[in-house]
């Protein structure tokens, strides 16, 4: 279907426009994010990432269902997806950033998820187990034979770096296109805060779910069925998520302009080349990104975020058979990580209501006019970017809620509340990591607790082993704290998702955050590296304390980079009122 004109579309955004001439499969398409095209949003988004999480962890179970009397098949199967991740995340991105047209960008990854699911559920029903209640035996009957079942796992681990990187190609054109360019101004609905907020409550509810219901099924069936079921989730929502996301292309006359892309990239892709050009090509093109990714005015939040995911201070494998190992029961963790995942989701109720409050500070801050150019609103913002040193300005923020849109301009209202907003993220992102990582230290002490033998020697080490603590306080302490600390997690997630989205340039956005995907995989990678070296259960207070370690260095990180933008991080003179003294 041919795209409208720019001119007709510009034309139909117009705020004055109170009906629109385009008419597509009976919607009206309208300039501001309607309810009917947000529920359609978020169900394509929600079966996305509701078959992506069961995949996830479905095929952690059929790899133990294949391979019950060693490790070393779930280990490779995670080496070669984390790998695979490093090397091609960021062309993902690019090719995300590229793509003119968003609905077959977004349509294509959709696709080749849901495919590359359903092929390697095909593949599965061969080589898993077939006992009821999760047994992983291997079925006996028909006997597949290893040679062919290892050949099966190779292609299976094919189809699943397609999985992995469709996933992420679909996250980037979701979350870094998609909602971006539908999204309607600030303190809208369906602004970029709200939209973000119920997208990323999208994704943790399925994280929370999907695998509870893959493990009932298994439970109550067999592995051969549970991989029937994930197969067919597959085949079912395949339709509707590629239906909902072009009923609101349909409807958003800015999803359907064209993106503006360089003729000589396009050029560069279709010329003809030989094997080494083309190796060449892709290997400056990789090294263009990080440099670019460096360059980028938000990259030292998106690292920080990155090195978060060094630390196995979280429900993934390391840490739970550590805890397994340590005498806690099956059921407990279950029922712990269940609570840290509804914490978790709690994120996304604090995350849009701490940045309203907090971007209601007072006589500092940035426009996203002083990180993109001048913003010219009457003169009330310096084409620095910063407020400080204007009264108009200053006035502006120093204003509450209720007289916005008085005695000032409609460009200025708008411009007053990108500041708000952006203050609000950088404030709240480094509450979230400063909550994460206070959290976490009483995690640690009880950890070195646990293992007083390997533990790092210090006093307070010594003092906290030398009278015996009981059993059920440190339980509970761990567990509490740990949830709570996955509450700074999301947080800092969100806004730095949001700071990345409204500071980074759009026509790069993608690629900058598959790089972003690539040094995360990088960290997951480096976790795994360091269960290797200290592989006994005894040895996990070692990777505890470098897993808070690597959670300071993320706050010292983006608290130097919000020193940079805003010149402080702490109202001393406001501190100093408080305290009835002056400065």
């Amino acid at each position: 279907m041919a795209s409208p004109s720019v001119s007709h579309l510009a034309q139909t955004s117009s705020p004055s426009a109170t009906t629109s001439p385009l008419q597509i499969d009976g919607a009206q398409p309208s300039p501001r994010m309607t309810r009917s095209q947000a529920i359609n949003l978020y169900t394509s988004h929600f079966l996305s990432t509701w078959n992506v999480r069961s995949y996830e962890f479905a095929a952690i179970i059929f790899t133990a269902a294949a391979y019950p009397d060693t490790l070393l098949a779930s280990s490779m199967r995670g080496i070669v997806g984390q790998f695979a991740s490093i090397c091609f995340s960021s062309a993902v991105g690019r090719w995300v950033d590229r793509s003119p047209d968003r609905l077959k960008t977004l349509s294509d990854t959709i696709s080749i998820n849901r495919g590359s699911v359903i092929a390697a559920s095909a593949l599965w029903v061969f080589i898993v187990g077939n006992k009821k209640g999760g047994d992983v035996t291997p079925l006996a009957l028909p006997e597949v034979p290893f040679p062919l079942r290892d050949v099966l796992f190779g292609v299976i681990m094919l189809f699943g770096i397609l999985e992995k990187l469709s996933a992420s190609g679909n996250m980037l054109s979701m979350e870094r296109d998609f909602i971006v360019t539908a999204a309607d101004p600030d303190g809208s609905p369906y602004d970029l805060t709200n939209l973000n907020a119920v997208m990323r409550r999208i994704d943790l509810i399925c994280k929370l779910v999907a695998p509870l219901i893959i493990s009932l099924i298994i439970t109550a069936t067999t592995v051969k069925i549970g991989v029937i079921v994930v197969g067919a989730m597959s085949v079912s929502s395949w339709a509707v998520e590629l239906s909902c996301a072009k009923r609101v292309w349909d409807c958003n006359p800015q999803l359907r302009l064209l993106k503006t892309t360089n003729p000589l990239d396009n050029f560069a892709s279709s010329s003809p080349q030989g094997l080494l050009s083309k190796i060449t090509q892709a290997r400056r093109q990789y090294t263009q990104d990080f440099k670019s990714y460096f360059s980028s005015p938000v990259w030292i939040p998106s690292l920080a975020l990155s090195l978060l995911h060094l630390s196995a201070l979280s429900y993934g494998a390391t840490f739970v058979t550590f805890l397994l190992a340590s005498g806690f029961s099956l059921g407990l963790v279950t029922v712990a990580r269940a609570v840290g995942s509804v914490v978790e989701v709690g994120s996304t109720v604090v995350m849009p209501v701490g940045v309203r409050v907090l971007g209601r500070a007072k006589g500092h801050g940035r426009s996203r006019g002083g990180e993109r150019g001048s913003v010219e609103s009457s003169g009330s913002v310096e084409s620095s970017g910063s407020v400080e040193s204007s009264g108009s300005g200053r006035a502006l923020l120093e204003e509450e809620d209720g007289d916005e849109g008085e005695g000032e301009g409609e460009e200025e209202g708008r411009v007053m509340k990108e500041m708000r907003t952006e203050v609000g993220l950088e404030r709240l992102g480094l509450w979230g990591l400063s909550w994460q990582l206070l959290n976490l230290l009483p995690v640690l002490l009880v950890l070195y607790s646990l293992t007083p033998s390997t533990s790092p020697p210090n006093l307070l080490t010594r003092i906290l082993t030398s009278s015996p603590i009981p059993r059920p306080l440190l339980t509970i302490t761990l567990f509490t704290f740990l949830s709570f600390s996955r509450l700074g997690l999301w947080t800092y997630d969100l806004t730095t998702t949001q700071l990345t989205q409204t500071l980074h340039p759009a026509p790069t956005l993608s690629a900058f955050t598959g790089v972003e995907n690539s040094f995360i995989s990088f960290f997951e990678l480096s976790q795994h590296i360091l269960g290797i070296i200290w592989a006994r259960p005894s040895e996990f207070s070692w990777i505890a304390g470098v897993s808070v370690g690597s959670v300071a260095a993320s706050a010292v990180m983006y608290a130097a980079w919000v020193k940079g933008r805003r010149g402080h991080l702490v109202h001393w003179e406001r501190l100093g009122m408080a305290c009835g003294k002056e400065r």
